[in-house]
């Protein structure tokens, strides 16, 4: 997507793909929300239970449907279409991306410096969410699945090596929150005041009371066949 300003007239670049256009900040948007955000959805599961490569977290049906559930029904909703393609054309467009085997990207890189990724890219629709009044469980479980991977252990006892910036402090938030949430959520540096949200504080709570007690995977199946 490239803005339609050229001082010495527009390129044929459109002939190999390029969209053209006025405004990109809509483009970006919803590259933000959609692509970005996802990659948090699923990298952040594919940690906890050890699976290796983007690619690989697509072929795990419940990190799947959790990807599908959460991006029409809690993100699409706050993505402007833009010309040529609706919010749920572009999150199909991004599961094929995601999903295939030939573009080889790690979970761990994309699950690195969460604490920019989630602020910047998660947050801000939950936040819109929260306001509207939409669907916001399937966000929620994302926050709960961040904090059980900052607590550094994957589900099958292996360790998960530092992978952030503020890692120190985040482990140390993820390790208070098994016991007690809303450890996790009185990090003001990264929710600000969302933790006096009880709409969103009470269902980060169950989700993350449930993947310590169930797994991880029992609280994807419980969010994806929640109608």
């Amino acid at each position: 997507v490239i803005e339609d300003d050229f001082c010495a007239g527009r390129p044929d670049w459109d002939r190999v793909g390029a969209t053209f256009t006025n405004d990109v900040h809509d483009y970006e948007a919803m590259k933000i929300r959609v692509l970005n955000a996802g990659h948090q959805f699923i990298a952040n599961a594919g940690e906890i239970l050890s699976v290796e490569t983007i690619s690989g977290c697509m072929e795990h049906s419940l990190i799947r449907d959790f990807f599908q559930k959460i991006e029409t029904t809690e993100v699409a909703p706050h993505v402007k279409p833009v010309p040529g393609m609706e919010p749920t054309a572009y999150v199909t467009l991004i599961e094929r991306r995601f999903s295939n085997p030939a573009i080889i990207d790690t979970t761990r890189r994309v699950a690195f410096d969460g604490s920019s990724r989630h602020t910047g890219f998660v947050i801000p629709i939950l936040r819109d969410g929260l306001a509207s009044g939409v669907p916001i469980s399937g966000l929620a479980l994302a926050e709960a699945l961040w904090a059980r991977m900052c607590e550094g252990t994957r589900e099958d006892g292996s360790m998960i090596s530092p992978n952030d910036p503020f890692w120190d402090e985040l482990q140390i938030a993820a390790r208070a929150a098994r016991q007690r949430p809303l450890a996790w959520l009185e990090q003001t540096r990264f929710y600000g005041d969302l933790a006096s949200n009880t709409r969103f504080a009470t269902a980060f709570e169950g989700w993350l009371d449930m993947i310590w007690s169930k797994g991880t995977e029992a609280a994807l199946k419980a969010y994806c066949e929640d109608m």
